[in-house]
């Protein structure tokens, strides 16, 4: 049998785009970039400020909060939809697999993900690009780190990012599948991400959980453009094998159970 995986993802991107709430997320995370840049236009400071520090904390205060939780509602719709409705028997009714459906789902959560940490860069460097220059950083004593040092600093930050927020993307598909209610499921999604982090750091389990480095390549682009000491190493390794953990478990999951599902209850 031919693989329906393409024509499934064009029709499940398709869906997607004639949906509100992925605009309305993209819309929420350009507001906080410009508010962001109306916020540092007051109170930064023109001998320290640059355009490197504007993108960082931007995009660190954009997926800190509002960015992550329209990320996690939208994987979290991708499954409960279709069962709420009952259009996912019609669709399993095609002579397609249930593993291909559901990596379809995996993959248009995943384009929002970077379609999202996307828009909201583009916006942040061109408001930056208003007061700020994207030249090397330095100080009064000369330049610390060159324009080109830091430029690939800052693609590697911005790709790095991408991977949290993909375990994001599994963690609300898995939800997805066991709850079969959307209502339901967004409610699941958000009430746990808050609950995990509001009480990580009261029992200790801040090091084991994934969503401690949400923003931290973003946090290294800023220690780069205040000219200060920077480290990746051993800290992104441990990032990207956490994240990583989380994210096959959470996936597997998902799709171990969506197979085995009686989607007829």
């Amino acid at each position: 049998m031919r693989s329906q995986l393409l024509p499934l993802l064009r029709n499940e991107t398709t869906k997607a785009i004639r949906r509100k709430l992925p605009y309305f997320g993209l819309l929420m995370g350009g507001l906080i970039c410009v508010l962001t840049h109306v916020a540092m236009a007051e109170i930064g400071s023109a001998d320290t400020a640059n355009a490197w520090g504007y993108v960082a904390l931007s995009m660190q205060l954009v997926f800190a909060d509002i960015g992550l939780i329209f990320i996690l509602v939208f994987a979290a719709m991708l499954m409960s939809d279709e069962t709420r409705s009952g259009t996912i028997r019609a669709a399993l009714a095609a002579p397609l697999s249930r593993w291909e459906f559901y990596l379809a789902k995996a993959a248009t959560g995943l384009l929002y993900m970077v379609a999202m940490s996307l828009v909201c860069l583009v916006l942040s460097i061109m408001l930056a690009r208003v007061h700020y220059g994207f030249g090397a950083v330095g100080d009064s004593l000369g330049e610390i780190y060159s324009r080109k040092m830091v430029l690939a600093n800052f693609l590697l930050a911005w790709v790095l990012s991408w991977v949290p927020l993909a375990a994001i993307v599994f963690y609300g598909l898995f939800l997805s599948t066991v709850v079969r209610s959307s209502g339901a499921a967004v409610a699941v999604s958000v009430g746990t991400l808050y609950v995990i982090e509001f009480t990580k750091h009261l029992v200790g389990l801040d090091p084991y959980i994934f969503t401690r480095y949400i923003t931290y390549p973003w946090q290294i682009l800023g220690q780069i453009a205040q000219g200060v000491a920077y480290q990746w190493q051993p800290e992104i390794w441990k990032m990207l094998g956490l994240c990583g953990v989380y994210g096959v478990v959470a996936f597997v999951g998902g799709l171990i159970l969506f197979v085995r599902q009686d989607l007829n209850d």
